[in-house]
């Protein structure tokens, strides 16, 4: 099949947006909490699924097979001098080595892409991580503190423009 001149073929990308935690542990919440912001700002992009979890591990493998681009957000906890709100962004080489788990519970998320592209299945080509820090995840409540909350809007917005740009 001859192209004709000046015609051109792409390919969709289909990205997987993933906010992570717990709402019920307070900041832990702020990866699910931003992906919220982002719906209720965005009109959204039939290529662009944007998903809530409350899980980690093994099960993640299904959510993210599939997609070409994935982006995830999650709350952090480091001992280094950011203040709480601080988004790291990150990629999967950022997060170490695979590590050896010791049930399918505990798998990383960078041993779980690995897995899956071991599997066959189809693997995000590229991972964006945003990482808020917190400062504690064991206090039952559901509002996320004022400066990890003051985050959400401007990283849900961060985000959506970076949807925007090519992979």
């Amino acid at each position: 099949m001859q192209v004709p001149h000046g015609v051109r073929f792409f390919t969709i990308m289909k990205t997987l947006v993933l906010g992570l935690g717990n709402t019920i542990l307070g900041d832990d919440g702020v990866g699910i909490c931003t992906v919220r912001e982002m719906r209720r700002v965005w009109p959204g992009d039939p290529d662009v699924e944007l998903v809530e979890a409350s899980l980690g591990g093994m099960v993640l493998l299904d959510l993210i097979a599939g997609y070409d681009r994935l982006i995830i957000i999650d709350a952090i906890m480091t001992t280094d001098d950011r203040p709480a709100g601080f988004v790291y962004d990150l990629t999967l080489d950022d997060l170490g080595e695979i590590i050896v788990p010791y049930a399918s519970h505990a798998l990383d998320l960078k041993t779980t892409v690995e897995l899956g592209k071991r599997l066959g299945y189809k693997m995000p080509a590229t991972a964006a991580i945003h990482a808020i820090k917190i400062e504690e995840n064991t206090i039952f409540r559901e509002e996320l503190t004022p400066p990890v909350a003051a985050v959400v809007p401007v990283l849900a917005r961060r985000i959506i423009a970076e949807l925007a740009l090519p992979a």
